[in-house]
C-alpha cells in the first residue's frame, strides 16, 4: 500500500497548554475535509519534529474558550 500524505492546515489556535506534551484547542482543516474544531495533543520525535497525537475531549476551560470565541469559530468552520 502506498503511503498517503495527510496535510493539516491550522486555521487558528485558540488555546495552547505546555506540559509533557503540547495540547492545542484549534480550528483545522485536514486534507480535503471541511474545517473542524479540535483539541489535540502534539509531541516531538527523536529528530525534534512535531507530531500530531490523539484528539482529546473538551473540559470546562475549553468550553469557556469556545463560548468566548463562538462567532469566530463559527466563521472558520464554514
Amino acid at each position: 500500500m502506498a503511503d498517503r500524505e495527510i496535510t493539516c492546515q491550522v486555521l487558528k489556535v485558540f488555546s495552547e497548554k505546555q506540559g509533557r506534551n503540547t495540547v492545542r484547542l484549534q480550528a483545522v482543516k485536514w486534507g480535503k475535509y471541511p474545517p473542524v474544531l479540535e483539541k489535540r495533543e502534539y509531541w516531538y520525535d527523536d529528530s525534534d519534529q512535531e507530531k500530531a497525537g490523539k484528539a482529546k475531549g473538551f473540559n470546562r476551560e475549553d468550553f469557556q474558550v469556545i463560548i468566548d470565541n463562538a462567532q469566530e469559530i463559527q466563521n472558520l468552520l464554514q
